[in-house]
């Protein structure tokens, strides 16, 4: 008969005051926030002062956790309820190498503070092995420090990209107002026009029936009584009759320049109407550009980046941040800012790759490259029209992701990159 697998059981968990001391205040600092701290403070359990500021308060709440009075009692149970679920998977691991595998995975998906509170309640875990993660977390602390700076000056840097994009942006605007406020005025005065040839077209009609009456009229003076008197009536009134035809030639000729105008007003309004698709085409390209880059200013701003919580930074396991390594190249732009993009790229995690498009560098070498590259961009402003077509096959041929951008610019690259990216 086959036995039947019993499932492993799950291990009692450590209190937090049987914690090594020489640990609580890593464990306090990453599983408590500043906010949970100050949360926590007011809470009639622990009653600590209102004055106190984050360090005294981090420093009150380390003396807490090693008492096992009611104050301990309960901000033991806050944690152990805060990470409950995750907890109980290490509770189930028996051996270091088993610990050190759920470790290894929460790691790389950011998950540090509930993986070190799983690892100090543990009651297996061998001092050894916590010694090591501890060793571990700390050299987490200080990449973190170190990084600060130079994120804070690339938050800085990107802040004022994204002002001057705004400022364009709303010079962009402004001018599509304008054109708009200008197109309704041409059409009010066109409307106006429409209305003024109706009223000569009437008046055309009018006359027409004038001149058909005083005919009529001549013609009975001609077959009357007393047509020497007539006569000069007759002459009067042709007289008059000439002058009004002259004033229909005059109208009619006034009539077809108002058409004729008409005709042009009509084009100059589907060309406005034109500039006005790709006033709105540009504007959203410009915001997607600037979404682009604010998602990349939050991303160094954010004071636990996914590089700070992960065990292979720099080393040689290093995945890379975003591009995870890729190679990019970029065909075509301006040489300037080839540095930039360069930077930009390596910014992203990823290895630079440049070809003119065939101004200096050798065509022959376009496909070779090509070959090396995990990810094609290309400007559609900055590069020759056989080397774009060139590129374009190759990709489509070798499978590669190839992205055309709206110009040789850096917001341009940087929605390019977060195409790649996603």
């Amino acid at each position: 008969m086959e036995r039947l697998a019993l499932p492993r059981r799950v291990l009692q968990a450590k209190k937090i005051w049987e914690i090594e001391p020489c640990y609580k205040c890593s464990l306090i600092g990453a599983c408590l926030t500043r906010t949970e701290l100050r949360t926590l403070a007011k809470e009639r359990i622990f009653a600590i002062e209102s004055g106190y500021d984050d360090y005294q308060l981090h420093a009150e709440f380390i003396r807490i956790s090693d008492r096992a009075d009611a104050q301990g009692k309960a901000l033991h149970k806050y944690l152990a309820k805060k990470y409950q679920g995750r907890a109980r998977k290490y509770l189930r691991a028996g051996t270091d190498q088993e610990i050190r595998a759920l470790w290894d995975k929460d790691m790389a998906e950011g998950l540090l503070d509930s993986a070190w509170w799983s690892v100090l309640i543990h009651p297996s875990a061998s001092i050894y092995l916590v010694g090591r993660l501890y060793g571990s977390l700390h050299m987490l602390g200080h990449d973190a420090l170190n990084n600060h700076h130079k994120d804070r000056q690339q938050g800085d840097r990107l802040r004022a990209k994204i002002t001057m994009l705004e400022e364009v942006l709303g010079s962009e605007r402004q001018h599509y107002r304008q054109e708009k406020r200008q197109q309704q005025e041409e059409i009010a005065a066109l409307q106006q026009t429409i209305v003024q040839q109706k009223a000569m077209e009437q008046e055309n009609g009018a006359l027409r029936g004038e001149t058909a009456r005083l005919q009529r009229e001549l013609q009975e003076m001609r077959d009357g009584k007393g047509y020497a008197a007539q006569q000069q009536e007759i002459d009067d009134l042709r007289q008059t009759n000439n002058g009004l035809c002259g004033r229909i030639d005059e109208l009619t000729g006034e009539l077809a320049a108002m058409k004729e105008q008409m005709a042009t007003t009509v084009r100059q309004l589907e060309d406005m109407e034109r500039l006005r698709r790709r006033l709105e085409h540009h504007e959203a390209e410009q915001t997607r550009e600037i979404a682009t880059l604010e998602s990349l200013l939050m991303r160094h701003i954010v004071q636990e980046a996914p590089c700070c919580q992960c065990a292979d930074q720099h080393t040689a396991n290093c995945p890379g941040l975003s591009l995870c390594g890729k190679t990019v190249l970029y065909v075509g732009g301006l040489n300037n800012m080839i540095p930039h993009y360069r930077q930009l790229v390596e910014q992203f995690g990823g290895r630079f790759l440049h070809h003119d498009g065939g101004k200096e560098a050798s065509r022959t070498l376009l496909p070779k490259m090509l070959t090396t590259a995990d990810a094609v961009l290309c400007p559609i402003d900055c590069v020759s029209h056989d080397a774009c077509n060139c590129v374009k096959k190759m990709c489509k041929r070798y499978q590669k992701p190839f992205v055309l951008m709206r110009s040789a610019g850096l917001s341009s690259l940087a929605k390019g990159l977060s195409e790649i990216v996603q």
